[in-house]
């Protein structure tokens, strides 16, 4: 983001969440735009103008579909002023704070981000996302405590998207054993809150939740897809406990996240010997680490030497 955005931060956001989501939404509008062509529409200088100005005399489809959507920024203002009241905090990328880490998920990025918890968490280096399948075994269940324990014991910050099997196993280790979490989640903030383990941790400053879209949006497919980058790119490195090869949205953030290189990821040692792991181990065809349980060394020491010889970079543990 650079100097092609709006100045003020309030009415960049309510431009935002006008275009992208559908919040106050009312007959008659098109449908809400593509973070990719939104970010067109910016780069044409064309979107700035809408939003604060007079529109510009173009008339393409985009322009025209714009200016329908930012027929609700007022709305949008009093909805960001809701949140607020609730303990949000928005963060847009052009502002100091932002995670520039998402900047590697290049188009489809996200254009702002909503906060709730200990912001500061983001700022810490030893930060692990931690993704697996939703059906998983005993050993692999077994697996996702170690981690969660591990991670607590050694004040690594797990960055998860907290659906079933896998994340919230993780994660519920975790936050038993006193450790702190950054939450990406694909459903509502009332459902997340639901669960006294998170708000206790939210109350003593051990959680920080970031959403990507608004916190009362509900669960899509598309929302659950789309922060899987987000959740990868947060962590300095990710953990896939369980896949399966080609399928579902563990496969797909950890084969895009190798692909794009949001983050190293690893796998267990072994993967495989499970069925839920098969897609685990087709991982490593794609450049995956692996780390094990069994090894004498820290976490975070197993991470930090796999991948400054598969990255030749300085580990950051």
């Amino acid at each position: 983001m650079d100097d092609r955005f709006e100045a003020d931060p309030l009415e960049a956001l309510c431009a935002r969440l006008c275009l992208l989501t559908r919040a106050a939404w009312r007959g008659g509008l098109p449908a809400p735009m593509s973070r990719a062509r939104v970010r067109r529409l910016y780069e044409a200088r064309k979107l700035c103008a809408l939003a604060l100005r007079e529109p510009p005399p173009e008339t393409d489809a985009d322009v025209e579909r714009a200016r329908a959507l930012l027929s609700r920024t007022r709305d949008m203002a009093e909805l960001v002023g809701r949140l607020k009241k609730r303990g949000y905090r928005a963060l847009l990328p052009e502002e100091k704070g932002y995670p520039r880490e998402l900047d590697a998920i290049g188009r489809d990025a996200p254009m702002f981000l909503f906060l709730r918890g200990n912001v500061g968490l983001l700022s810490r280096k030893r930060r692990v996302a931690v993704a697996g399948s939703r059906v998983i075994g005993e050993k692999t269940e077994a697996l996702a405590r170690w981690v969660g324990e591990r991670m607590a014991w050694e004040n690594i910050v797990m960055v998860s998207g907290g659906a079933r099997g896998v994340d919230e196993t993780a994660q519920r280790a975790l936050l038993r054993a006193g450790g702190k979490l950054i939450l990406v989640p694909a459903v509502e903030e009332e459902r997340v809150l639901c669960d006294g383990l998170l708000r206790r941790a939210l109350e003593e400053g051990r959680l920080l939740i970031v959403c990507d879209d608004l916190p009362d949006a509900g669960f899509s497919a598309r929302r659950a897809l789309g922060r899987n980058h987000v959740i990868y790119a947060l962590g300095r490195a990710a953990l896939v406990l369980a896949a399966r090869e080609g399928a579902g949205g563990s496969w797909r953030g950890a084969s895009d996240s190798l692909r794009g290189g949001f983050a190293p990821v690893f796998v267990p040692e072994g993967s495989g010997e499970n069925p839920d792991q098969l897609g685990c181990r087709a991982l490593l065809a794609l450049g995956a680490g692996t780390f094990s349980p069994s090894d004498g060394r820290s976490l975070a020491c197993q991470l930090s030497l796999c991948r400054a010889a598969a990255r030749k970079a300085e580990a950051g543990f």
